[in-house]
């Protein structure tokens, strides 16, 4: 890859992100005429089970509290899973789901239960797992009659076992890491057959989370890390950029426009990547720390 083309991945994490943040993105993609990988979350909205992890992650609390998170998400969403009964979310709404591809947009898999995924990954098993991409490849028929060819980890939480279940899903790609070149991934002298493109540079709410507030210095903080990327791959989610951020991400992409040849999805790269002469690294999968976000993520660097 050249890096002449950039990629939107648009994360939708929430019921209320599909029902009104996706609608506000297809808007804004189509007047740029930009298309974006989709990677939906399809069973409940548990999002109001974060609140568990701020028993065991003070700097979880703290990033909630500096990125604003019930002006971003909503009181409904934060309670949702909890005080307030899970609504479900990219299965609530298969007209959208049908939208979002009828557009020219590719939609992949994210996740069943998006927190679960995120809080608890590495006390699922294997057969946890599986369940977890059972259920969504399920979903994912059930509404497009076909199967997905890619998934997205939630939170960028990825593990052996979860590199060692999707070997086994036939996956054109999977988009589970922060940073680093395309690759292929190996961990303890085990080796994985999935191509990974991961996300590079941060995404708006750890900008916000970083106390980063004037729109110059968003933008810089955004477009400033894509350009070091071999292949630039931004993150953006439906409650954020397609929500209290919609008027700034209109802004954006006529930015993104100037500085690359071109807006392409992820299968597209992932297609080139494996037909093309160069042969594709295999790196070991790390575990890494990045302003504005608590925990660690998975990459390669």
């Amino acid at each position: 890859m050249d890096g002449s083309g950039f990629v939107l991945k648009v994360d939708v994490d929430t019921h209320d992100g599909m029902r009104n943040g996706v609608p506000t993105l297809l808007d804004v993609l189509a007047h740029h005429q930009v298309h974006a990988t989709f990677c939906l979350s399809f069973g409940p909205d548990n999002s109001g089970k974060a609140i568990y992890r701020l028993f065991r992650d003070p700097e979880f609390l703290k990033k909630m509290l500096r990125t604003g998170a019930p002006g971003l998400y909503g009181w409904r969403t934060i309670f949702s899973g909890t005080l307030l009964p899970a609504r479900p979310i990219a299965v609530a709404f298969p007209d959208l789901v049908h939208q979002i591809v009828s557009e020219g947009h590719e939609v992949i898999v994210h996740a069943w239960d998006h927190r679960r995924w995120q809080d608890h990954l590495k006390d699922m098993t294997r057969a946890d797992i599986k369940r977890e991409f059972d259920n969504s490849f399920k979903a994912f028929e059930k509404i497009l009659g076909e199967r997905p060819m890619a998934v997205a980890a939630p939170g960028w939480q990825a593990t052996a076992d979860s590199l060692a279940v999707e070997d086994q899903l036939d996956l054109l790609y999977a988009s589970d890491l922060r940073e680093g070149p395309p690759c292929f991934l190996r961990y303890k002298g085990q080796e994985f057959s999935t191509l990974q493109i991961p996300t590079t540079g941060p995404c708006l709410e750890e900008l916000l989370s970083i106390g980063i507030r004037g729109e110059p210095d968003l933008v810089q903080g955004l477009l400033c890390p894509l350009q070091e990327a071999r292949q630039p791959v931004l993150a953006v989610h439906a409650e954020v950029e397609g929500g209290p951020f919609g008027a700034f991400f209109d802004r954006l992409l006529p930015r993104l426009l100037e500085t690359y040849s071109e807006a392409i999805c992820l299968r597209d790269v992932a297609r080139r990547i494996l037909s093309g002469p160069d042969p594709v690294p295999r790196r070991e999968l790390t575990y890494i720390r990045l302003p504005g976000r608590a925990g660690t993520l998975a990459s390669s660097c």
